[in-house]
């Protein structure tokens, strides 16, 4: 799995590429602010709207420790240090992803707050009851064994800790591809929303909510198409090499699959008991 990823999402140049789309000029060895990144460093559905709807249900405190799954270039993990004040931990598999978010995060000196290790999610280097919170943004279509991640998630939240997951799901009929987490059936590891339910329950997780957010998907890229908003050449570039040169084609795809049908947005909110032990 780990190499199939790590060529699907590895590009080289990924943080001069994002600092080039930045809209101020960045000047080398002076701090950049988080905000200006944001734009640009969300690599997942709906991207920083999402992360924002996402950060507020979780609205950790500023004393707790966060495990980002499957962090990418870090965006989101920035965005918990940087509103909430909180400290946050990202693991990933694709080591030109973890330099980038690692450097990314020094130049935004979050570096004391957030860092960044490279590892497979099935078996996370960290001691149980380890974190307060997890959350792990869009990344599970990349798993193929997605119980033994959510188990690790299990062992290394505190008991009374919080997962938040959001994952695309399978509906009704075949999607189109490429899609952005896949080019072929073969890479994407899509599920039904009750299968990931079901992972969820077994690895010992009591669900607080479970929400369908397909139609916030749809309905951004549609008021983004009726702006006629259209990308400037550094902002293409800064996402094609991020996602891939096809991503444009890639996200097209993933809407019509969702308008379609064919896929759904799950959005689960679980917590570990609070007499639960690490496993």
């Amino acid at each position: 799995m780990s190499v199939r990823v790590q060529d699907h999402y590895g590009s080289a140049d990924i943080v001069e590429r994002i600092l080039a789309a930045a809209a101020q000029p960045v000047v080398e060895g002076a701090p950049i602010s988080a905000e200006m990144l944001f734009p640009f460093d969300q690599l997942h559905g709906r991207e920083l709207v999402a992360t924002k709807d996402h950060a507020a249900k979780l609205n950790p405190a500023a004393d707790t420790h966060l495990l980002d799954v499957g962090s990418g270039i870090g965006g989101p993990a920035r965005y918990f240090a940087n509103v909430f004040g909180c400290r946050v931990t990202g693991i990933d598999v694709t080591p030109e992803f973890v330099a980038a978010a690692t450097d990314l995060t020094r130049r935004t000196e979050l570096a004391e707050k957030v860092d960044f290790v490279e590892g497979n999610a099935v078996k996370m280097p960290f001691k149980s009851a380890t974190f307060d919170h997890a959350y792990c943004f869009y990344v599970g279509m990349n798993l193929p064994d997605k119980p033994s991640v959510i188990r690790e998630c299990f062992r290394v939240l505190k008991p009374g800790g919080n997962l938040l997951w959001t994952e695309v799901t399978s509906n009704s009929g075949d999607p189109y591809y490429p899609l952005p987490w896949a080019r072929d059936a073969a890479g994407s590891h899509v599920g039904t929303s009750e299968k990931l339910l079901d992972h969820i329950r077994e690895a010992g997780f009591e669900l607080l909510s479970v929400d369908d957010e397909t139609d916030a998907h749809v309905e951004l890229a549609r008021r983004i198409k009726a702006a006629g908003f259209v990308p400037t050449e550094d902002q293409r570039q800064a996402n094609e090499v991020v996602l891939g040169n096809d991503f444009v084609e890639r996200r097209m795809n993933y809407i019509r699959s969702l308008s379609g049908g064919a896929l759904a947005s799950t959005v689960i909110f679980g917590q570990k008991g609070k007499g639960e032990a690490g496993r």
